[in-house]
């Protein structure tokens, strides 16, 4: 009695398994908080790392004022200040843009035929 081999035998109806690779999950609210947190503890790191390397007190002279101060507190205060002033001119431009899309749609609800 003779043994049939399996590899003559006719195709099976189950596909041979295929490597698909890693599975890559969808990012979730959760998982964007973690990458969050994590990047603001490393740039508050960061920020006390520079705050103590830049101890040193410097003259800060600013409109006719004198003052001393660490020379990092210096740097920040001056960085918050751009900050301020470019949030600043963002705010100018969504407020202007908000203007003109309103003024907008009140133009087209005027020259619609429904009125």
């Amino acid at each position: 009695m003779e043994h049939a081999d399996p590899s003559d035998s006719a195709p099976s109806s189950v596909p041979p398994a295929t490597d698909t690779g890693p599975q890559v999950l969808p990012a979730t609210r959760t998982s964007g908080v973690w990458v969050a947190v994590i990047t603001f503890i490393v740039v508050l790191l960061l920020i006390v790392i520079f705050l103590l390397e830049n101890s040193q007190r410097v003259e800060v002279s600013y409109f006719g004022t004198t003052g001393h101060l660490p020379l990092a507190a210096a740097m920040l205060l001056s960085a918050v200040a751009g900050g301020v002033l470019v949030a600043a001119a963002g705010v100018a431009r969504i407020l202007q843009l908000r203007h003109t899309a309103r003024r907008e749609r009140r133009a087209r609800r005027a020259g619609s035929p429904g009125n």
